[in-house]
């Protein structure tokens, strides 16, 4: 069993990866019908477009393997089974958070044929839509109502946990006196 240990105030609590769950999907009434596992999933398939965008913006892909079709619409590529096991949930949970996420108009699916995944093309949500969502460059410190004004906001980096961004240069470095059991939470 897996030892309890909390977080504490002295650490820095942004040393992890994470998936960003859109907040309109949580509370929007549109979104009410969607299950957990669709939430996630659409999470996942909007953490993969980012990265879409993040190569094509590099040029990080071959020519013959840009993830956009002939009228500039991108798509991502995501087994099903890929998706199993990246949300351990079964196949019938997954089909079902296609189909709710379908239903919703926040994915639509193009059949490759010949055993290819299919090309997803993730939508946007309503708020995407219509360009109401929060400007990225700023972000207000207060949660809640998006209506509430302050006039101090704070301004952060907020691709800080972009591994794109990251320009640490790691080599040269000597591991061989590093303490790797610190890094196991729970060693018995």
């Amino acid at each position: 069993m897996l030892t309890f240990i909390p977080h504490k105030i002295n650490e820095d609590y942004n040393k992890v990866e994470y998936f960003r769950v859109n907040k309109e999907l949580c509370d929007n009434k549109l979104y009410k019908d969607l299950s957990p596992t669709a939430i996630l999933l659409y999470s996942l398939l909007c953490d993969r477009l980012a990265l879409t965008y993040a190569n094509e913006k590099i040029n990080n892909i071959s020519k013959k393997n840009h993830y956009y079709d002939e009228e500039q619409n991108v798509y991502v590529i995501f087994t099903r089974k890929d998706l199993e096991k990246k949300l351990h949930v079964g196949k019938s949970a997954i089909a079902s958070a296609f189909k709710d996420l379908n239903k919703a108009n926040l994915i639509q699916e193009e059949r490759q044929g010949r055993n290819k995944p299919n090309k997803i093309y993730v939508g946007k949500t309503i708020s995407e839509f219509n360009e109401k969502f929060i400007n990225m460059k700023s972000e207000n410190q207060t949660s809640g109502n998006m209506n509430f004004k302050t006039p101090d906001v704070r301004k952060s980096d907020t691709n800080k946990n972009n591994i794109l961004n990251i320009n640490n240069n790691y080599t040269g470095r000597d591991y061989s006196n590093f303490d790797w059991s610190k890094l196991y939470a729970n060693i018995d």
